[in-house]
């Protein structure tokens, strides 16, 4: 289905969200940020074992991965030019355009997500210098929003730049070697998805700290809200706009901030837990979130190694014997990676104990418990 390619933008909105809360929640309650050094180690962690080693078996054994072609073009097959593997294990390969859109197609998201993580300290500093001589809640309240807004306009420039600077050939088309090929798959045009989500998070901080108190009724308007967005996005865009430098993905961007929010906001302490977190909370939903992001590399290079080995099923019956095949062997794929590189890298955050550092300048606002809500970034 196209608008799976939503399902990206979902995943910038909760990064935004899950990387920038806890530096959100020191700045608005004046307290130290947490550790920038161990915040990048836990990131190589999470992302980079997990991916070198499939980038590696898919490029060098199965050989289904991107590569281009002397004429330009995206072809199917290994990587065994050491400069290009090497930029698709830094995940650079994207600044350039004889290498963008090579390596595992979906990846070029990963490429953005790194960028993110790198920019991140950078916007905490932003906020923390300007939170330093603040003095009441709303004004840090406005430090912890401003890097939200700086990256909303970072990807709004992007998408402009995209759009009339260093148009595209063919409309909407993201995937040539080209310099508009590579601003449209790079931060400066994807920022604003992050934004929302990192918005989120101040709200977020507010209600845990009883500054905010959502009305009744506040869900099913959100999700209202959320809906019409969505069906303006499906109604005035089409596939190959998704993701690209349209600015109805930065309506779509909101649209998710708002879905995450009837997660992650909370409900009044007579009610049970919103629906879509018991449903999250479900165990196949939690086993398939363990096993995501290696599902996420996998899923392509299988479908082309497939493809290449005439192993798919034609005919209308056939796509649903290939998403049997494809789930199964990536699922699979998967599990192993999971149980056998993600599990032990993972393990490594926690070889050092971490320090427990004192809360400076509390906030003079009353405080209430902690949501029982659970939000874990690994």
């Amino acid at each position: 289905m196209p608008d799976f390619a939503f399902g990206v933008t979902l995943f910038f909105t909760l990064s935004g969200f899950l990387l920038f809360r806890p530096f959100a929640s020191a700045v608005m309650r004046g307290q130290p940020v947490p550790s920038i050094r161990k915040y990048l180690r836990n990131r190589a962690l999470r992302i980079l074992p997990a991916y070198w080693v499939i980038l590696l078996t898919c490029s060098l054994l199965l050989q289904s991965v991107l590569h281009r072609t002397t004429s330009g073009g995206l072809k199917n097959g290994g990587l065994f030019n050491a400069g290009g593997l090497l930029r698709d294990m830094l995940l650079v390969q994207h600044y350039e355009p004889g290498s963008v859109g090579t390596g595992i197609g979906p990846a070029w998201s990963l490429a953005v997500e790194i960028a993110f993580y790198l920019a991140l300290p950078l916007l905490v500093l932003l906020a923390v210098l300007l939170a330093r001589e603040a003095a009441t809640r709303a004004s840090r309240r406005f430090a912890a929003l401003a890097p939200a807004a700086l990256m909303l306009a970072i990807g709004l420039c992007g998408k402009g730049a995209a759009a009339y600077l260093v148009p595209p050939v063919h409309a909407f088309d993201g995937w040539e070697a080209d310099w508009h090929s590579v601003l449209e798959r790079s931060i400066a045009c994807q920022a604003d998805l992050f934004a929302f989500g990192m918005a989120l998070a101040v709200v977020r901080v507010d209600a845990e700290d009883g500054v905010l108190r959502l009305p009744r009724g506040w869900r099913p308007l959100t999700a209202a809200a959320a809906l019409a967005c969505y069906l303006v996005t499906a109604q005035f865009t089409f596939f190959d706009e998704h993701l690209s430098y349209s600015p109805f993905n930065t309506l779509m961007a909101f649209a998710c901030a708002l879905l995450v929010a009837l997660v992650v906001l909370p409900a009044r302490k007579e009610a049970r837990a919103p629906v879509l977190l018991r449903i999250l909370e479900t165990k196949p939903m939690v086993a398939i979130g363990l096993a995501s992001y290696s599902l996420f590399l996998w899923h392509e290079p299988i479908v082309r190694f497939l493809q290449a080995h005439d192993l798919t099923v034609g005919g209308n019956g056939g796509f649903f014997v290939n998403i049997a095949i494809v789930g199964a062997v990536a699922g699979v794929a998967s599990a192993i990676t999971y149980r056998w590189v993600e599990v032990p890298a993972l393990r490594l955050k926690r070889v050092r104990p971490s320090r427990t550092i004192p809360e400076v300048h509390p906030s003079p606002e009353p405080a209430v418990a902690s949501l029982d809500v659970p939000i874990v970034a690994e």
